[in-house]
């Protein structure tokens, strides 16, 4: 630390004037006083009657002068510097360059606290020193991370990697979700828990629906405080004064009603309680049993707390946000609440020793997307502010030594190894459940063993068993010293690491769930689903469903259940009987022009399911599934009167699969990454009763077949451009599929080729065929997270000894992902030989179409 040369001319250039004038002005008053008794000789001499007169005037002018250069003696060189009169605080200018210690302040709003990083950038570069800082909710997560030793550059590059937006939307990354454990079919919207509580002394039983504590789920973010604090707050020894630079966080105690500052105790969790958003994030309880919550509700801008502890000499303050105006009759829910649990925050700063930076950033509390313009528009205002942080500041630390400063910081963090010490939470048989579940996730890595993990592999552990969705994270996870152990050297014996116990504690959400959904479609393609489901965990998970979906043109009524032995490979039992509907007799389907292609026929499908599998990996399972039951189909035969009775088809069959799947896509429709392959074989049999009550005209007979099918679907990243992902998709199909006794019934029973949501809906014969092999290219253009424009284009090879063997398929789709569904509106083209079969659809949902009961 220095002081800058450059910025003391100014008061040198005062101090010298003032020396002068004052060795000056003494020589005045010498030749005032000559003057005087001069003036008096010549008075006396020519006019001795003036005398007294004379004397009088000169003594008050006399006097005046006197005190003009009595004050010049008295001012400091500085207020003689620049000609300007001395002056508590201005945005141009101060009285004094301050040369001491710096304090750092920085207050919450959401995403637009991501303004704090491009001032510490600007700050930094400037060899402005920061020794002391504090924050609020994103300040606090900003400020903790600057005191754990992470520079503009690395907070800039964690916020452009997309991580922080991951981290806060509540979604599990897809890598932690076991695919053998998911419904992916379901279109829920909405859903609540329930609990059913017994009061056994007046012997009734009643149903308590339960809310979410919040509606963003904080396990990935919980975790990632952990991975980027947990080492410099073992370093710390839980007192902040020992952190790189001394750190302040807020939050607010729900239950008292008053602002807690954090200066000591387990960092990650002082930042967790100071960012939890009320609403958006559920609080958090600390050791005291206090329930804390967004520190912004009290104090969020909180300066006082450096002030009261440190006294810095400089205080810089960055304001993000606006002043909270008062809420009115027609202001949004949101912000009524917010205005019931806050306090309006009071930004004045001490005069004479400190600045406000910032401005109100207009972008939404969650919009993340933004961040590298937020943090470019914080760079940019903070250096056109620089030369009058300059003349506040005057204590400089240069960009070497701030760097060898972090660095000998990051040597003396400990590496870090621990053991799960407890799952605290839950019931005996729900603790038997998750320690089985993870010992079998982390292949053999039992949790009371001697041999400690990583901090990724606890994260794994961890994200894995809440992608279930059956539990919640009761408490912030705990990282305590292994005393008990007493243990410093791990694995490899290396001096430097140390062994940690990290606590988890979970929570059973209620047993029974209720879920809302369906899809709503410009179409005749609309649905409303209900659904219930209960799921219970012992040594085995079990659970059970009921799925209702009703439509114009799909309806699906299914109950089944599952059950989960929870082995090093987790087996399964799959049971079902299922009741699905589907029509296109009646109803629009959004064509443009003539449709041609398309059939009007109604098909029903009950039968029974079972099915035993085995989760090879995460992501991939191993099944063999048998279906057994009636369909139905009634169409319109080539040879039928307008209004006649329609043709029917019965069929009674079984039906044997054996598949393998491996999936790792986003998303169940529009996917944009990961891939799927699926490869499977089949072998049906069955009794076909076909009649056409006008012609008179009866048959039966039993229809048997084999077949095999391979699809593979990829969206490869980073081919191309971050802003478009081209997709591709092979499927192969080859059956010994026989002849119904009629075309149409052939056309309904045979293997369908369905790539789109459109394509699903409507029977088009050209795309059904007992073999055929297909392919498509998916092109997406991403305009954000949750926008893209896809386009698809496919090509199917049917039957080669027929002549029309060639068809074609192209999708055009618009496509914006919600928390509750996606909005699409979507071109469809079936052929290309003409602009007949055009259709045009708008989708708000998840359409649900059901598992076809003879497989393809």
């Amino acid at each position: 630390m220095r002081i800058r040369n450059s910025s003391t001319s100014a008061a040198l250039l005062g101090a010298a004037s003032w020396t002068v004038l004052s060795n000056s002005s003494i020589l005045l008053i010498i030749d005032f006083d000559f003057y005087i008794i001069f003036d008096i000789f010549v008075v006396s001499k020519y006019n001795v009657q003036s005398y007294e007169k004379n004397m009088k005037q000169t003594a008050i002018f006399r006097l005046f002068i006197l005190s003009l250069l009595l004050g010049a003696l008295i001012l400091p060189p500085s207020a003689l510097a620049q000609g300007e009169q001395p002056q508590a605080e201005s945005r141009q200018s101060y009285a004094q360059p301050i040369y001491g210690k710096v304090g750092l302040v920085m207050g919450g709003g959401g995403a637009r606290g991501l303004y704090h990083v491009g001032v510490i950038k600007a700050l930094e570069e400037h060899n402005i020193p920061i020794d002391y800082v504090s924050g609020t909710s994103m300040g606090a997560i900003i400020a903790a991370l600057y005191a754990a030793g992470y520079s503009a550059d690395e907070m800039a590059e964690i916020v452009n990697s997309g991580a922080i937006m991951q981290w806060l939307s509540g979604e599990i990354e897809p890598r932690y979700r076991f695919h053998y454990n998911e419904r992916a079919d379901i279109p829920s919207m909405l859903s609540v828990y329930a609990e059913v509580k017994r009061d056994t002394l007046a012997g009734k039983s009643s149903v308590d629906f339960t809310l979410p504590r919040g509606f963003i789920n904080s396990a990935s973010v919980d975790f990632a405080l952990l991975e980027l604090l947990s080492a410099a707050s073992v370093a710390c020894e839980g007192d902040f004064d020992r952190l790189m630079v001394p750190f302040r966080c807020v939050a607010t105690d729900m239950n008292a009603h008053e602002a807690v500052v954090f200066s000591d105790g387990d960092l990650p969790f002082a930042v967790r309680a100071s960012m939890s958003y009320p609403i958006a994030f559920s609080p958090v309880t600390d050791d005291q049993g206090r329930v804390l919550t967004d520190g912004g509700c009290y104090n969020n801008f909180p300066w006082q707390p450096l002030e009261e502890e440190f006294s810095p000499d400089v205080l810089i303050g960055v304001q993000c946000t606006a002043n909270t105006e008062p809420s009115r009759y027609d202001s949004p829910i949101q912000k009524q609440v917010m205005s019931l649990v806050t306090r309006p925050t009071d930004y004045t700063l001490p005069e004479g020793k400190s600045i406000l930076l910032g401005r109100s950033v207009d972008v939404g509390v969650l919009d993340f997307s933004s961040g590298d313009k937020i943090m470019q528009m914080g760079y940019v205002e903070t250096i056109a502010r620089i030369d009058e942080i300059r003349r506040l500041v005057g204590t400089e630390r240069s960009a070497e030594e701030m760097a060898q400063r972090r660095e000998a910081w990051r040597e003396s963090l400990p590496k870090l190894h621990y053991r799960i010490a407890e799952l605290e939470g839950l019931s005996e048989r729900q603790r038997l459940y998750a320690e089985t579940f993870l010992q079998m996730d982390m292949r053999g890595k039992r949790s009371g063993s001697d041999e400690a993990v990583s901090l990724g592999e606890a994260k794994d552990m961890y994200l894995s068993l809440m992608a279930t969705g059956d539990f919640t994270s009761n408490v912030f996870p705990r990282v305590s010293r292994d005393t008990l152990q007493g243990r410093s050297s791990i694995k490899s014996g290396d001096k430097s690491a140390e062994e940690l116990m990290i606590t988890f504690s979970f929570k059973k959400k209620p047993a029974v769930r209720y879920s809302l959904g369906g899809n709503l479609s410009s179409t005749a393609f609309n649905q409303i689903y209900i659904g219930f489901n209960y799921f219970d965990v012992g040594r085995t998970a079990q659970s059970a469903y009921v799925d209702l979906l009703f439509g114009p043109t799909t309806s699906l009524i299914r109950l089944g259940g599952r059950t989960v032995f929870l082995k090093r490979t987790p087996l399964y039992i799959d049971y079902a009987l299922n009741f699905n509907r589907q029509s296109t007799l009646r109803g629009s389907f959004g064509n443009l022009t003539p449709a041609f292609s398309s059939i009007d026929a109604r098909q029903l499908e009950l039968f029974a399911t079972g099915a035993f599998g085995v989760a090879t990996t995460r992501k991939s399972t191993l099944e063999v599934r048998v279906n057994t039951g009636y369909n139905f189909y009634s169409y319109e035969a080539p040879f039928d009167e307008p209004g006649a009775t329609h043709t029917h088809d019965r069929f009674r069959f079984a039906a044997l699969k054996v598949g393998f799947e491996r999936s790792s896509l986003d998303r169940v429709i529009y996917p944009t990454s990961g891939a799927r392959l699926q490869l499977s074989a089949i072998a049906i049999t069955g009794r076909d009763r076909y009649e056409h009550t006008a012609a008179d005209t009866f048959s039966h007979a039993t229809r048997s077949w084999v077949g095999a099918k391979a699809r593979w679907e990829h969206y490869p990243k980073g081919w191309v451009a971050k802003w478009l992902t081209v997709g591709y998709q092979v499927e192969a199909v080859a059956t010994t599929h026989p002849h119904f006794g009629n075309t149409m019934a052939d056309v309904l029973t045979s293997p369908h080729f369905a790539p789109t949501p459109h394509s699903k809906m409507l029977f088009v014969p050209e795309f059904y065929a007992k073999r055929y092999l297909a392919a498509g290219v998916m092109p997406t253009i991403n305009f954000g997270k949750n926008v893209y424009l896809r386009a698809g284009v496919y090509a199917m090879l049917s039957d080669l000894r027929v002549y029309d063997y060639m068809r074609y398929m192209a999708d055009f789709s618009l496509i914006y992902n919600t928390r509750i569904g996606s909005v699409s509106l979507a071109f469809t083209k079936y052929n290309f030989d003409s602009w007949n079969n055009s259709y045009l659809s708008f989708n708000f949902g998840m359409p649900l179409f059901g598992d076809r009961s003879l497989f393809y």
